[in-house]
């Protein structure tokens, strides 16, 4: 990162960034460009940092993770139109840089159910009861990060989780 005063490792503070965002851009490898689709999530950061989706059963992004199953994904919350003292810019924001593995969850099992619950999180709202049946045709998947793989960044350098939330 060029400007290391807006690196952000701390735990605590890249959960507070991610839980003001509402979509990740998640980026595949594909021949000749890389893929990337904007996508909403779920997540845990407990050991590792875990992003959860829904997608359709088949599909072209599918395709490129059983080819290659690595991953980046970026979001972010960007504020415009500010005054600082700082460095005398017009706007803020706070992102969370992510590599990690994608993999697809079997239906009926624990981490299904773990996975939309987590997206219901990230929602903010219940997940309907017929997600579990059998016969629903959603995938879900998890993008798994280490978390030396993981990075947040301030416009504005921040030092504690007071300063996460933007403001303007």
């Amino acid at each position: 990162m060029y400007h290391s005063s807006r690196e952000i490792r701390d735990r605590e503070m890249i959960k507070a960034i991610l839980d003001m965002c509402e979509v990740i851009n998640v980026g595949f490898f594909d021949d000749k460009y890389p893929y990337v689709l904007p996508v909403n999530f779920g997540y845990d950061f407990d050991d590792d940092l875990v992003f959860y989706m829904h997608h359709a059963i088949d599909g072209y992004k599918n395709a490129l993770v059983k080819k290659n199953p690595n991953v980046c994904v970026v979001t972010y919350k960007f504020i415009g139109h500010i005054k600082n003292d700082v460095d005398h810019s017009s706007h803020d924001y706070r992102s969370v840089m992510a590599f990690g593995e994608m993999s697809f969850i079997p239906q009926g099992c624990d981490e299904y159910r773990k996975a939309w619950d987590a997206l219901a999180r990230g929602y903010k709202h219940n997940v309907p009861g017929r997600v579990y049946e059998a016969d629903f045709q959603v995938l879900m998947s998890k993008i798994t990060c280490r978390p030396e793989n993981v990075v947040g960044k301030s416009q504005i350098p921040i030092f504690d989780i007071s300063q996460v939330p933007l403001k303007g």
